[in-house]
């Protein structure tokens, strides 16, 4: 009998093209600030288009967990992760801050004149520096970095029985740092409450197999309620909430909670399967990666043809650019996102095949 390969949640690649989508969103409003002709339409709700990150964190959990399956107490597995995580996160990365470099280089009047003083070496490997890298959203993969790194140890040194405990175990060493004062951009990685919404992710990972399709219509109707309850809560604060121990506890709970009963729910068939969403899922990481380009390339080109400061042509500009960063995304995705990981894997697997050559006795 033949076995099919596991086909990849496609509730999770919508969810992904959601969380990527609101990002879009809230950095649209700076864009309409500095190319809005001094009207701004847009707000509200959008502030919490950060929000997106959240969600990006808990799905990261939630991943890790389902791929590791079946992987622990394996140290060389472990080095075979982070491979291809690093292919994962590097070579399209790599190509947006080397667009940065190249303009800082050339004219870096174009650029925001904070950018000068941020490393390139730790931009290019995503080390903690004050700031965040040259790469405005650069900062989050250094968080998908640390969790990465905390899941290859959790591979080599632990056991998949002791997921659970593991997590609690992360989870209260965290609670506990978190009245640790601390300075430095490397103790604020570790000690970040950010962490809560990846082990979030991940035990919803382990639970969401134990519910029964109903059970998941309950549970994602209590995320929506939370969900509501966060915005409504954090609408009404001056910063929106952005400070990380905010936004932990808004949203982490309700992100997991998504994550669980949209995975039981596409399970059930219950889930309605949109090949647009799931299309922009897989863009997910282009779009996340180039959006901020998009966004003022859209800006300079609308305001040399088109004259802004009216609900109408503002509204334009914003649903014009929000359009664009999606296309761009998806012709990334296709064009240069996936040859890139094509040819890693390949070459990840010329690793393979010569270390497994190496190995045979002669």
């Amino acid at each position: 009998m033949e076995v099919s390969k596991p086909r990849p949640l496609q509730s999770l690649q919508a969810l992904r093209a959601l969380a990527a989508a609101a990002v879009v969103v809230y950095h649209l409003i700076n864009a309409e600030v500095v190319y809005g002709g001094g009207l701004q339409i847009l707000g509200g709700l959008a502030h919490l288009g950060f929000a997106g990150v959240d969600m990006f964190f808990a799905i990261s959990g939630f991943i890790m967990v389902m791929v590791s399956s079946g992987k622990f107490g394996d140290r060389r597995g472990a080095l075979d992760f982070l491979a291809k995580r690093f292919i994962r996160i590097f070579p399209l990365y790599w190509s947006c801050t080397g667009a940065i470099a190249l303009v800082l280089s050339v004219r870096p009047g174009l650029l925001d004149p904070a950018l000068l003083d941020r490393s390139l070496i730790r931009s290019l490997f995503l080390l903690p520096q004050e700031g965040g890298p040259l790469l405005v959203v650069g900062w989050t993969l250094t968080f998908e970095l640390f969790f990465y790194l905390m899941t290859a140890m959790a591979l080599a040194f632990g056991s998949e029985r002791n997921i659970p405990f593991m997590l609690c175990g992360w989870a209260v060493a965290l609670a506990l740092l978190q009245w640790v004062p601390v300075q430095g951009p490397w103790a604020q990685l570790v000690t970040s409450p950010l962490a809560f919404e990846f082990i979030a992710g991940a035990a919803a990972a382990i639970l969401w197999k134990s519910l029964s399709p109903r059970q998941g219509v309950v549970v994602l109707c209590a995320a929506v309620a939370l969900a509501l309850l966060a915005a409504w809560t954090l609408l009404n604060r001056s910063d929106f909430g952005q400070t990380h121990g905010v936004r932990t506890l808004a949203f982490a709970i309700p992100c997991a909670l998504t994550l669980a009963a949209a995975a039981r729910l596409e399970l059930a068939g219950w889930w309605p399967v949109s090949r647009w969403a799931a299309a922009l899922g897989d863009a997910s990481y282009s779009l996340y990666l180039t959006h901020v380009f998009v966004l003022s390339l859209s800006g300079r080109l609308w305001i040399a043809v088109a004259p802004t400061g009216t609900i109408t042509m503002n509204a334009l500009f914003l649903a014009s650019s929000f359009i664009a960063c999606c296309v761009v995304a998806l012709l990334t995705y296709r064009f240069v996102e996936r040859p890139l990981l094509d040819l890693g894997n390949r070459w990840l697997a010329h690793i393979r095949l010569g270390a497994q050559a190496g190995s045979l006795p002669r």
